[in-house]
C-alpha cells in the first residue's frame, strides 16, 4: 500500500504541469488519487481524460482510465460530466475488469458562497464486465467548498462495490465518510 500511496503523491506534484485537475480522497478505508487532463476543449465544455488509483486496507486496488464529456459553461450554476470508465484490480487472485458508464452532476449557486453539493455514480452492469467480474457500482455524494479559485475540499459518502463471479454477494471495496482534496489548473 505504501508503493501505491507514493506513486500517488509522486503524481500529485510531479504532474501539475500538465494536469488540468488532480483529486485526492482519503476515505474511512482507502485513499484514492485521480489525474484529470483535457484531451479535447471548446467554448461550452471538454473531452477530458482521467487516470486513478484507490488502495484499501485491505490491500485490495482498483485502477482506473476514463474519458469524460464535461459542461464547463461559466455561467452555470450546474457542472455535468458524463463518460465511461475502464476499471482493472486484482481481488483473491482473480482479475477483475469492466467498462462503467456514468458521471458527475456539481450544483454550485453563487450566492452558496463556495459552498457546492455533487454526486457522481458510475454503473458496469453484466454485459460489459470481464474476466471474474459479474457487475460494478461506484456511488458518491459530497458537499464541497471552494477554499481558493483553483482549490477546493469535498466531504461526503461513497459507496464503491463489485460482484465477483466466484462470490454470492457483492464485494464492497469502500463505503462510508471521505474528505478530498481538489485542484483544477
Amino acid at each position: 500500500m505504501s508503493k501505491i500511496i507514493s506513486v500517488g503523491l509522486l503524481m500529485l506534484l510531479c504532474s501539475s504541469i500538465q494536469a488540468q485537475g488532480i483529486r485526492a480522497v482519503l476515505g474511512e478505508d482507502s485513499v484514492r488519487f485521480i489525474y484529470i487532463t483535457e484531451a479535447w476543449g471548446q467554448e461550452i465544455g471538454s473531452f477530458d481524460v482521467e487516470a486513478g488509483v484507490l488502495a484499501t486496507g485491505s490491500d485490495e486496488t482498483l485502477l482506473h482510465i476514463g474519458v469524460l464529456v464535461q459542461n464547463r459553461n461559466v455561467s452555470s450554476t450546474l457542472k455535468l460530466s458524463v463518460g465511461a470508465r475502464g476499471y482493472y484490480s486484482s481481488i483473491n487472485n482473480e482479475n477483475a475488469s469492466f467498462l462503467a458508464f456514468g458521471g458527475d452532476l456539481t450544483f454550485v449557486p453563487e450566492n452558496w458562497e463556495g459552498f457546492g453539493i455533487g454526486a457522481s455514480y458510475f454503473l458496469a452492469p453484466g454485459f460489459t464486465t470481464f474476466s471474474a467480474t459479474d457487475s460494478f457500482s461506484e456511488f458518491n455524494v459530497s458537499i464541497q467548498y471552494q477554499i481558493t479559485p483553483q482549490g477546493f475540499l469535498s466531504l461526503g459518502y461513497q459507496n464503491i462495490k463489485v460482484q465477483l463471479t466466484s462470490e454470492a454477494s457483492d464485494r464492497t471495496l469502500e463505503s462510508g465518510a471521505f474528505i478530498g482534496l481538489g485542484f483544477d489548473f
